[in-house]
């Protein structure tokens, strides 16, 4: 399973860019202004490029979320950001475990060849654990549903 997500082109807004995404993975209209960041990772990648990633939620879109591209996904699926499918890649982990801990910021080197756990922390010794688990960090929020799983739900792909 992995999250609606892309690239972003030259010109385009980092939010414009989460609404093509949204089109463009699940054949639903979301506007700019029914976006809200919900935070930033910053990973660097299996082979060593550093990437961010801007995570963005919405509770209000139009049309009916279908699988767009079903050569690339098998399925359109709602999960509890909290409780993942054991086949999520590890990104999408990290990105929400961040998301549920209510947390704006974390950091992550992702591992070349195996799958991180729920927790997103790799085994003793990695470049995760040395610079601690940043999503797991308290964030702005206050203790509320914002940091809680408890009837969110997550749009994504498998």
């Amino acid at each position: 399973m992995a999250l609606v997500g892309g690239r972003l082109e030259p010109a385009e807004w980092l939010d414009e860019a989460a609404c093509c995404g949204a089109s463009r993975t699940l054949g639903i209209g979301v506007g700019v202004q029914d976006l809200a960041l919900s935070g930033l990772l910053h990973y660097r990648s299996e082979r060593g490029a550093g990437r961010l990633c801007a995570v963005f939620a919405t509770q209000r879109w139009s049309g009916e979320p279908r699988n767009t591209a079903p050569r690339e996904r098998s399925e359109v699926v709602w999960a509890d950001p909290g409780g993942l499918p054991a086949d999520c890649r590890a990104l999408t982990h990290v990105v929400l475990n961040q998301y549920v801990a209510g947390t704006l910021y974390g950091s992550i080197a992702m591992p070349a060849a195996e799958v991180l756990p729920p927790d997103g922390v790799r085994g003793q010794g990695s470049a995760a654990e040395a610079r601690g688990p940043a999503w797991a960090k308290t964030g702005p929020f206050p203790t509320s549903d914002k940091t809680s799983s408890a009837g969110r739900d997550t749009r994504g792909t498998k």
